[in-house]
């Protein structure tokens, strides 16, 4: 069985770093597609790379050329042709939508795999399957973290303060303390200000996926939504313990409840590619309480302890034969 892939292969977009592991575990070749976040990176001989959208001749090329069996794809269509003209040549299709998306509800594709139970319950769609995505530990190898720097990732974050960035930063602010540091790696601009000099808000795309984790020692992401947000687990199995908020899908990666934070208020939630989507609202209190109880935890226990759980979550996990599952669901 070949299993083709369709999307990006830049390092520093998300759906990049799932395509990279699921060419790395089963992928037999891709069909890299541009993006305005940078050029494409080669990560294949068996790769075709094309602006986005491809044209019908570049997409008809890719399947000449490697002759797939199987299609893959993350969230987003390239082409609105592609699923047609894979069909003509018999090329199964295989979707997997993230949770925040819309519904779908096209009979194109012959099976959607959901990561996580919103996804499940908000996909429509006769043929799927629930599956853990696990991860590839390798872009993210492990540091013992020792200190107390907290550290956050904002990305994009064009929805609506979704990694709850303004209510994290008034906790950690409320405590006059000068030895508390906090590192925001970001790829935007932060829509306010930031008067604490304890902050350092850095603005920039890093290159390699593990430069993100590099610095600090306790990773903050009481996420209000999110796709998958894996970034949970990079940041686990850099050896980051990780505060994140107890709900679908964040607290699917974190199973240590001491470090998830309970929601102040959920609501129904739509915008612009967001449809439907639980808003997981985590309250100043809740945050304070549990910044003040991390600054006196014992990091290096921790920083191990959230190794041995990305391991666990992991391609290579000796107990769970995730890619055979993968394998046969795809077949």
């Amino acid at each position: 069985m070949r299993i083709g892939l369709i999307g990006y292969t830049n390092l520093c977009s998300g759906l990049g770093l799932f395509n990279h592991d699921w060419l790395d575990v089963f992928g037999d070749s891709i069909l890299s597609v541009g993006s305005g976040k940078g050029p494409q990176q080669v990560w294949s001989e068996r790769q075709l790379t094309v602006q986005r959208p491809p044209h019908v001749k570049q997409i008809e090329n890719y399947f000449e050329t490697y002759k797939p069996d199987v299609l893959l794809f993350m969230e987003t269509v390239f082409n609105g042709k592609l699923f047609a003209l894979a069909k003509q040549r018999g090329i199964r299709v295989v979707g997997i939508p993230m949770h925040e998306t819309s519904t779908i509800t096209a009979p194109w594709p012959d099976l959607i795999i959901c990561t996580c139970e919103t996804a499940w319950r908000k996909t429509k769609f006769h043929s799927k399957k629930m599956l853990f995505l696990p991860i590839g530990l390798e872009l993210f190898p492990f540091k013992l973290r020792t200190g107390h720097t907290f550290v956050m990732s904002l990305g994009y974050d064009g929805m609506r303060d979704r990694r709850q960035a303004a209510v994290t930063i008034r906790a950690f602010c409320s405590f006059d303390d000068p030895d508390m540091r906090m590192v925001i790696n970001s790829q935007t601009n932060f829509p306010g200000r930031i008067d604490d000099p304890r902050i350092e808000y850095r603005k920039q795309n890093y290159p390699e996926p593990k430069d993100l984790y590099k610095d600090g020692d306790i990773f903050l992401a009481p996420i209000a939504y999110g796709g998958y947000e894996r970034m949970i687990l990079e940041a686990m199995s850099s050896g980051m313990p990780t505060l994140t908020t107890n709900a679908d899908p964040m607290n699917l990666f974190q199973h240590d409840p001491d470090l998830l934070v309970q929601p102040h208020k959920q609501y129904t939630f739509s915008e612009a590619y967001v449809s439907d989507t639980v808003y997981n609202e985590v309250s100043f209190e809740a945050m304070r309480e549990k910044i003040a109880w991390l600054k006196t935890i014992d990091t290096a226990e921790y920083s191990l302890r959230s190794r041995q759980q990305a391991i666990a979550q992991s391609w290579g996990c000796k107990q769970i034969p995730y890619k055979e599952t993968w394998l046969e669901a795809l077949a």
